[in-house]
């Protein structure tokens, strides 16, 4: 028999992949949220909701901020926390396990690298606000801040446009797997009566589609900014969410969007108990 040493690895320590999961279940919950402020936006530029959706961030940080305005908000955003922490974990757990090192087997786990990098700062964010609600917490103004600092570096600007690149690729990459369904590598669908593994699949490949057109238009406002030299124009989801609600185009892009991400988050909630850990596959 082969000698498999992921699997000997979660068979020695099937309390790391359950604490893995708990991060699941929360980056589920911030998913929906943040696809319900997407749609909120949608429904701001057709006149159909009176809320203040200008004071509410479109984003996962938006969804964390909302998540901080509950009765119970700072218990559960030291929740959400550990929850993020955890799941930050996995993905750096992932990135380094045995498996795939061929190119595309590297590029996943430096994908790998940069999620967990995202969802620890998302627990950072959580635990401030968990600290004082009025801490300052914006993916619009941390893109733009950020951009800012590295385009005042001769090669600033090539860098912004080249990560900006990679960002429109990497969200080429999650639409073209959601349009395969290729959405359910790492989940357990055995036991799944057909029915379910068929809207598993529906719901991960319509979420992964939301979320590459999600990072597509970030990754396309950062090449704007290298393009115009203009700092301004890189931005968060929300700011790109917000710029395309003015168009009427734009607004079905949204609405896309805002679906996509409540539907991976639901996709997350309903598979974080049968999600295995593995390594880049060959």
């Amino acid at each position: 028999m082969k000698h498999d040493p992921v699997a000997h690895l979660t068979a020695r320590h099937p309390a790391v992949v359950k604490l893995g999961r708990a991060g699941w279940f929360a980056k589920g919950i911030v998913y929906v949220l943040a696809g319900g402020l997407a749609l909120l936006v949608v429904g701001s530029s057709f006149g159909w909701s009176d809320a203040p959706v200008g004071s509410k961030e479109a984003s996962p940080t938006g969804a964390i901020k909302e998540v901080a305005q509950t009765s119970g908000g700072p218990l559960l955003l030291i929740a959400l926390a550990v929850g993020m922490f955890l799941y930050a974990v996995w993905r750096l757990a992932t990135a380094l396990l045995p498996g795939s090192t061929d190119a595309e087997g590297v590029a996943t786990r430096i994908g790998y690298g940069a999620s967990a990098i995202m969802y620890a700062t998302f627990g950072v964010t959580s635990l401030s606000l968990a600290r004082s609600r009025s801490a300052n917490a914006d993916g619009n103004a941390t893109v733009t801040d950020i951009t800012s600092r590295v385009m005042q570096h001769t090669a600033g600007r090539l860098l912004i446009g080249i990560v900006g690149v990679a960002v429109v690729g990497a969200g080429l990459y999650r639409i073209s797997k959601g349009a395969k369904s290729e959405v359910t590598d790492d989940v357990d669908m055995s036991g799944m009566s057909a029915g379910r593994r068929r809207w598993t699949r529906r719901l991960g490949a319509v979420g992964e589609v939301g979320r590459g057109i999600a990072m597509g238009l970030i990754g396309f406002f950062l090449v704007r900014a290298a393009i115009s030299f203009k700092v301004g124009e890189a931005t968060g989801l929300d700011g790109a969410l917000r710029r395309l609600a003015l168009q009427s185009w734009g607004v079905v892009v949204v609405a896309a969007v805002g679906v996509g991400l409540i539907a991976y988050g639901i996709f997350c909630l309903a598979t974080f108990t049968r999600r295995q850990l593995q390594g880049p596959q060959p």
